[in-house]
């Protein structure tokens, strides 16, 4: 009975009832001492988990890191890539409006071609001193043309690629003075009756109709590939020098953050 009112009165020992022998009191203090041994065991796994998980976010950090670099590189080859392919394309246009039909074959229109673009344009650079005749034939002056399937088959879009650079800017030099207008039936304002464009890579294409349905864009064109437009009550020329460039970017618009909750 000493012993027992010793382990009653220790503050530092469980309360055990009057009436529990010392084989109880045994099965419960080994019981204490599983759990105890237990829950030492879960804190170290629960330890070892958080050092595991620390060491898979600085993993993981590394991979974001080289994959952020790798998407770079991507990035940079894809431009350089696109820039070749529409140096590729340097001597030629896409024209639409012309009377021509997707079976139409090649000699027939290279001569629509001659006869209704680049002819009127030869004899505009002549009048201006920039030409002298007589011009080079229609085959020197033309490598090839072409027509691309389109919605209406009595119209088809045509990629027609010149001799030299300096055929080509000949016509973007003189089309707007030398090519027949047409009302345009939506405004009724005169326009040119056929639509004549740089011949642009697919990549380029993507990007200048991205820029041209941002609503803040009004005059847009291309140069050699790279777009060019003008913004809403602005004179001034902005320039995309990428295919990542949005309206935002050109005109250093930072986005806009949600405010803090």
């Amino acid at each position: 009975m000493v012993k027992r009112k010793k382990l009653i009165d220790s503050p530092a020992s469980p309360t055990i009832p009057p009436n529990m022998d010392n084989s109880a009191l045994s099965i419960i203090m080994a019981k204490l001492d599983i759990m105890g041994a237990q829950l030492t065991a879960q804190l170290a796994k629960s330890e070892q988990l958080e050092t595991s998980i620390t060491n898979l976010r600085a993993d993981m950090a590394v991979v974001v890191n080289a994959s952020a670099k790798k998407d770079e590189i991507i990035s940079r080859h894809t431009e350089q890539i696109n820039n070749c392919e529409q140096a590729l394309r340097s001597t030629s246009i896409r024209i639409l409006g012309l009377p021509v039909k997707k079976d139409d074959n090649a000699m027939s229109i290279l001569n629509t071609v001659y006869d209704t673009i680049l002819h009127p344009v030869l004899v505009a650079a002549e009048q201006k001193g920039e030409l002298d005749a007589p011009f080079p034939s229609r085959r020197f002056l033309i490598d090839s043309a072409f027509a691309i399937p389109a919605k209406n088959p009595a119209s088809c879009p045509v990629i027609v690629k010149f001799s030299s650079a300096f055929v080509r800017n000949l016509v973007f030099s003189y089309k707007n003075d030398s090519l027949p207008k047409m009302p345009d039936p939506i405004s009724h304002r005169m326009r040119p009756k056929f639509a004549i464009y740089e011949d642009l890579t697919p990549a380029n294409f993507a990007h200048l109709r991205s820029l041209t349905e941002d609503p803040r864009t009004t005059t847009i064109w291309t140069f050699n590939g790279m777009v060019k437009f003008r913004v809403k009550d602005s004179e001034v020329i902005y320039r995309s020098r990428s295919l990542t460039d949005t309206v935002d970017s050109i005109l250093k618009i930072k986005p806009a953050h949600p405010p803090a909750p």
